[in-house]
């Protein structure tokens, strides 16, 4: 009876195998041989199995290192029981297993992977670390893997590609405007507000259009960036105002009179802070960074005036 249950097993596995990898790979096909079974071959069966039945929450690189690991060990020859290795009576049969216990492993193996990263795709958090993995086991499995091309696994590799190629898109252009600043502090320089609406015209564009993607739209922590594109803007415009009133504070005796300083220096930069606009970013904080900075400058106007009433007494 437990023969037969053994022997039952194997045949599913193979059954199995047999499809998977049908649907997988483009395979030379075999040289027909009665290959043996023996507590070896018949655990390699069951650990495959056993992986295939795995569930699609939690990846399974260990299970998948631990059967290669079998498939490896028993090849190898260990003479005098085994001078061919464990998988097979001959050098050939040994071969042969090893061949299609390898092809039925990585079939088995990407099907149960591809599983996995699509359930992660179908979540709203999207951990740092399993895209990681994803990208890389994806990429390694293509290059074990020969594909048949537009088979239901070439398919899948091909959507996976084209998840990652959006993602990292979106994900680029939010750290790109996350890094958005400008440094020039000249009186002339202007801060480059048709770059800043053309970053949050591109943001509400991702967002209107469900980030492109139907899985990448899952991705929450996308959309929370997209979210916080206007405040990051509005705050590099803000420092860029902050960085100029800085340099240009307590320049007011450079000039030959109130009125010079008044006409060439508080107003132009007056005139910047002024040309603020919340229809723009669309911020909360809006009216309270404009006061500040409007009193931060009208500060130095009056320090400017006090300077010049001293002067023109002292003469």
């Amino acid at each position: 009876m437990k023969a037969l249950k053994i022997s039952l097993a194997v045949i599913v596995v193979s059954a199995i195998a047999f499809f998977i990898i049908r649907s997988l790979v483009t395979i030379n096909k075999p040289i027909v041989i009665s290959l043996p079974k023996n507590p070896f071959t018949v655990l390699i069966d069951k650990e495959i199995e056993s992986l295939i039945k795995l569930p699609d929450s939690k990846f399974c690189k260990d299970a998948f290192d631990n059967v290669k690991y079998l498939i490896d060990e028993n090849y190898k020859p260990n003479p005098p029981k085994y001078p061919f290795g464990r998988l097979g009576n001959s050098q050939l049969e040994n071969n042969q297993s090893k061949e299609n216990f390898t092809r039925n492993l990585y079939s088995a193996y990407a099907a149960k992977f591809i599983n996995q990263s699509f359930y992660v795709f179908k979540g709203k958090e999207w951990k740092i670390e399993d895209l990681r993995f994803i990208n890389s086991e994806f990429q390694t499995l293509r290059k074990y893997i020969l594909l048949e091309k537009d088979s239901p696994v070439d398919k899948k590799f091909k959507e996976i590609q084209t998840i990652f190629s959006k993602y990292d898109e979106i994900a680029g252009f939010i750290s790109n405007s996350n890094s958005f600043s400008y440094l020039d502090t000249r009186l002339s320089d202007r801060f480059p507000i048709s770059d800043v609406q053309e970053k949050l015209a591109q943001a509400v564009t991702y967002q209107n259009n469900r980030l492109g993607n139907d899985y990448v739209n899952n991705c929450i922590r996308l959309h929370n960036g997209l979210k916080e594109i206007p405040q990051t803007l509005f705050r590099a415009h803000i420092n860029y105002l902050d960085n100029k009133i800085s340099q240009w504070s307590g320049m007011y005796s450079n000039f030959s009179s109130q009125k010079d300083y008044v006409d060439n220096l508080y107003k132009p930069l007056k005139s910047e802070i002024d040309a603020l606009d919340n229809t723009v970013y669309n911020v909360v904080n809006f009216d309270s960074e404009y006061k500040r900075l409007t009193d931060r400058w009208s500060a130095d106007n009056t320090k400017a005036y006090n300077y010049s009433y001293s002067s023109t007494s002292l003469k």
